[in-house]
């Protein structure tokens, strides 16, 4: 899928009704490296100045966007607020606002 096809925004709440893609949607290394540091950036800048970041990702029904904080970035999911959880592989790309 291509990140330039307009991504549907939805509202956080609505994540856990979605099915995200299990498999990697990014294919080369250097993009890899760049989602993680993006992830981790923008939970820093979450934490520390309540700052949102747009994440684009890709679920079974199309590609999705929420702008929210990130509470948390490991190497599997990002934790967003109330709990709810996005897949790692499934982040196309992360924009802080």
């Amino acid at each position: 899928m291509d990140v330039s096809t307009n991504p549907e925004r939805i509202s956080r709440e609505i994540i856990p009704n979605l099915k995200c893609v299990n498999s990697e949607v990014l294919n080369c290394p250097d993009a890899f490296m760049q989602r993680k540091l993006s992830l981790q950036r923008a939970a820093q800048m979450s934490h520390t100045f309540y700052t949102k970041a747009k994440i684009v990702f890709v679920t079974e029904e199309g590609i999705k966007e929420v702008i929210t904080t990130i509470w948390a970035a490991t190497d599997n999911n990002i934790i967003l607020k109330g709990g709810i959880s996005i897949p790692v592989c499934c982040i196309k790309e992360v924009v802080l606002n």
